[in-house]
């Protein structure tokens, strides 16, 4: 569970971006942000993931306050995906959803089933997606890819 408790944002000059923002993601849950420009959707996601510092509250990961948790690990354990899709464009739908199970060391077999298990997840048929690069996906699937 990702949980954020009285979360704030200001910036030099008195500029607040985030205030008071109590939040609770129950695990697996996939969440949306959504809101004009400017009011602090992106400002929290890099707070959860440690991109930026809160300058008020807590935020915790399973019951742990990720400023306690090594950064490199902490964003390994979470995904989030921002309006331009960062899918590596050499790479097909499989190996790019195979990415972070390989950097944790997954073996092949168990790569594979997540990979399947996170397209089904996100209503893309492995046989008909996994195969694809990301130029051959509409915005909308390679978001999907992405959040997968």
């Amino acid at each position: 569970m990702i949980r954020l408790q009285g979360v704030g944002k200001t910036y030099a000059g008195d500029t607040v971006a985030v205030q008071e923002l109590d939040l609770d993601v129950p695990r697996g849950e996939l969440v949306t942000l959504v809101g004009p420009s400017g009011c602090g959707k992106s400002t929290t996601l890099k707070m959860i993931n440690r991109l930026i510092q809160p300058t008020a509250g807590r935020i915790e990961l399973d019951g742990e306050d990720v400023t306690e948790v090594n950064a490199v690990e902490l964003r390994r354990r979470i995904g989030y995906v921002i309006q331009q899709i960062g899918l590596f464009p050499h790479l097909t739908v499989r190996a790019n959803v195979a990415t972070l199970p390989k950097l944790l060391g997954w073996d092949k077999r168990r790569t594979g089933e997540r990979v399947e298990e996170l397209l089904d997840t996100m209503g893309l048929d492995t046989a008909s997606f996994a195969d694809r690069y990301p130029h051959q996906l509409s915005g909308g699937q390679r978001q999907r890819v992405g959040v997968a």
